[in-house]
């Protein structure tokens, strides 16, 4: 259906109130309410609203939540494989070498021992970001390790899942488990050829190749979300892709080694 709307001579506007009638407001109307209503829904996609990218609400997962605060709080710097999904693209947020977060990644390193360190430091400052969100998160020391290190901490956690029993965390190959918030996703130098060999040498491989790993925050659309540190200077979100089981799949750039599902 087309809607006639009536053309509005601008000189009407200069006219004092006292001598307009009732008829010339009803004669205004179509296009008062053209610009106080129609047009505001049309920008905001067609009164539909957002449920994706950077409206999106915190995780329920107190791991995941602990990630995305410092994320939130720090600019949420984002990094799309793929371009843009959901609504979130490229940004870049507070860098280490800026406050708040220079002396905000002295905190970080000071739940593994070292508050002196800081975003001026340079020293990588990824594993301890991973540490300082599980312990600010409620996981214990004695089931997570308090190590700025990645390898050091999943060497831990791999020597604890091979004694059996309670097993607060369980290392998984890329292709064997889909993660789920409060998950980690690394990636190593030798990829996830650890999982077939013998526990040493398992051991020894996830201890010197282990290169970074991120939380976790969500899986949807075909994307994991996960919020890790010192990426791109700042604490940033990756979003991986995924298939159709929801595991993540392999890209130029980054060799997946392990997911590791968090049972806490």
């Amino acid at each position: 259906m087309n809607i006639d709307i009536p053309s509005v001579d601008v000189r009407a506007c200069w006219q004092p109130p006292a001598l307009r009638s009732s008829h010339a407001f009803g004669h205004w109307l179509p296009a008062i309410f053209l610009l106080v209503f129609i047009v505001p829904w049309l920008l905001s996609g067609c009164g539909g609203g957002s449920s994706g990218g950077y409206a999106d609400r915190p995780p329920s997962d107190r791991v995941a939540y602990t990630a995305w605060q410092e994320w939130t709080k720090f600019g949420r710097s984002t990094v799309v494989y793929g371009g843009q999904a959901g609504g979130y693209v490229n940004r870049s947020g507070v860098t280490e070498r800026s406050e708040p977060l220079s002396s905000k990644i002295g905190d970080y390193w000071g739940s593994c021992g070292h508050p002196s360190w800081n975003g001026r430091s340079s020293k990588p400052w990824s594993g301890a970001f991973v540490a300082w969100t599980m312990a600010h998160s409620g996981v214990s020391g004695s089931d997570f390790p308090r190590d700025g290190r990645h390898g050091g901490y999943l060497a831990a956690l791999y020597d604890r899942q091979q004694k059996g029993g309670r097993v607060p965390f369980v290392l998984h190959a890329p292709n064997e488990y889909s993660p789920k918030p409060g998950d980690l996703v690394c990636t190593g130098t030798s990829g996830p050829t650890w999982r077939h060999a013998d526990s040493r040498t398992a051991r020894r491989r996830i201890d010197s190749t282990a290169s970074h790993c991120d939380i976790v925050t969500d899986v949807r659309g075909g994307y994991v979300q996960a919020i890790g540190g010192n990426v791109k200077n700042s604490v940033t979100m990756s979003l991986f892709p995924v298939d159709s089981r929801g595991r993540l799949v392999p890209f130029a750039g980054k060799t997946w080694f392990m997911v590791v599902e968090k049972r806490v």
